[in-house]
């Protein structure tokens, strides 16, 4: 079984370095939180089944469940990218690339 450690996360686009911070934060917080375990918002955090996977099965599920939450739950960006790679101690290292998602 694997785990997600801190992605790391890239702007991808007119997103500024402030904007970028504050997102990072928002992401950072979303993928260490597992689906379900937030009082009052159980489906806030990521699905911890994903992890159970085989580790390109995992990124594929990770990439797909992440952006359905963010375009849920931190709506001013969009998920451009996901990139990773197995690392030390059964971690899976990602790379994530957003992009300001148009509102209108």
């Amino acid at each position: 079984m694997a785990y997600v450690g801190l992605a790391t996360i890239r702007a991808s686009g007119d997103i500024d370095y402030e904007e970028l911070e504050g997102y990072d934060e928002q992401l950072q917080c979303l993928i260490s939180t597992m689906e379900g375990t937030l009082p009052g918002s159980r489906g806030f955090g990521l699905d911890p089944d994903i992890l159970d996977q085989t580790p390109e099965d995992a990124l594929n599920l990770f990439a797909m469940d992440l952006q359905e939450k963010v375009e849920k739950f931190i709506p001013g960006i969009g998920i451009a990218n996901v990139t990773g790679q197995m690392g030390d101690e059964s971690s899976l290292e990602t790379q994530i690339y957003i992009e300001r998602r148009d509102t209108e």
